[in-house]
């Protein structure tokens, strides 16, 4: 017995036709199909067409590191004039005498 092929186009419309019809036997005499075969179809088209969980967008991910990046630039930059700032204060004002 000859292995017979099915296009993903008559294997999508059976599967839609089934959907909208009561009698399935009746549906698969009319393509020339086995019922048994358009229930496989059917159960492949669910678990083909199932949504999988989307992991994060990676775009997300890199511009989260490249705002942290700048807030510890940032801080550091804080950091150094809180000193620069401390050290100057310490000064006696010589420099500021003329």
């Amino acid at each position: 017995m000859k292995k017979r092929y099915y296009s993903p186009k008559l294997k999508e419309q059976a599967v839609r036709l089934s959907y909208q019809r009561e009698d399935i036997k009746e549906l698969a005499d009319e393509l020339g199909i086995e019922v048994q075969r358009i229930y496989k179809w059917r159960k492949a088209a669910k678990t083909t067409t199932s949504p999988k969980p989307e992991k994060p967008i990676p775009d997300d991910t890199l511009e989260l590191k490249q705002l942290r990046k700048a807030l510890k630039e940032k801080e550091l930059e804080l950091e150094i004039l809180k000193k620069a700032v401390h050290i100057f204060s310490k000064s006696d004002g010589k420099s500021m005498n003329l």
